[in-house]
């Protein structure tokens, strides 16, 4: 089984079931929920880095709904398409661990090796708890707890673009998935919030590592209602940013018809990672 660095000297650590600790005697307690806390502290950006617990509630809830499920079956499918056999996986930036336990479901596979790491407690909390086989860290995407060359496939759902870290951690051949938001994603909540809307496509930042061996835009339209619209809300930056009156006016409506804009990327790492 593939396991954690420590975050202090980067050597293995050894697991057991309340603890890890590595040959320097480096020890870190593993939570009831079953996770590690591995966040150096000049990764720390914050006291409490990362989502706070009420948009991580909220994001929780919302993907509970499975708004978003059409996006966790796209990425299982381009993954089933390329490795049919058993993989080790790194949802990267795991958030509340809805994608990765949608993966896993979807995968079916009992030999597959799951890890997630977000920098945020909170949603580290509930991703430990909903992927109970899962091996999952509070650790920074930018300094990834793992050795070189360790997986298969690592998924970025949403989360920021650590590639030459993504290169690093991935196996020669492996396979990162990034999904973003696209053009049109949500663009009637935006027009509702925003006199002026900006554009959301977001461009991948240029990797020599990697080779683009798809691309595709996933579109398709929701119906949120009531709470469903308020965690929405909240679990974006619109609900801090946008004035507050629109941002009422929208938790009034009784419906809202959105649109999911989604834009898929899938790489191949195409040699083997320099240091």
């Amino acid at each position: 089984m593939k396991s954690f660095l420590c975050p202090v000297c980067k050597n293995p650590l050894c697991e057991s079931e309340k603890s890890a600790v590595c040959k320097n005697g480096h020890v870190f307690d593993r939570a009831k929920e079953g996770y590690f806390y591995l966040l150096n502290p000049q990764d720390k950006n914050s006291k409490d880095p990362g989502d706070n617990k009420e948009m991580v509630s909220a994001r929780r809830d919302f993907l509970d709904e499975d708004f978003y499920l059409p996006l966790a079956k796209e990425i299982a499918k381009e993954i089933n398409e390329r490795f049919p056999e058993k993989i080790t996986l790194l949802d990267a930036g795991v958030g509340t661990g809805y994608y990765l336990n949608a993966l896993a479901r979807a995968r079916d596979n009992a030999d597959d090796e799951y890890f997630g790491v977000d920098v945020s407690k909170h949603a580290v909390k509930i991703a430990a708890k909903r992927n109970k086989g899962a091996h999952i860290a509070v650790a920074s995407v930018f300094d990834l707890p793992f050795e070189d060359e360790t997986f298969d496939v690592v998924t970025c759902v949403f989360s920021p673009y650590a590639m030459q870290e993504y290169s690093r951690v991935l196996k020669d051949g492996g396979l990162l998935i990034v999904a973003y938001p696209f053009s049109d994603h949500l663009i009637e909540l935006r027009k509702a919030l925003y006199e002026n809307v900006r554009d959301n496509a977001t461009a991948l930042p240029v990797c020599d590592d990697f080779v683009t061996i798809s691309e595709k835009e996933l579109k398709y339209g929701i119906v949120a209602r009531g709470k469903q619209t308020d965690n929405l809300l909240t679990m974006t930056p619109y609900v801090y940013r946008a004035p507050k009156d629109a941002v009422e006016k929208v938790r009034n409506e009784s419906e809202l018809s959105l649109t999911c804009d989604f834009h898929l990327t899938a790489l191949k790492k195409s040699r083997a990672y320099r240091h």
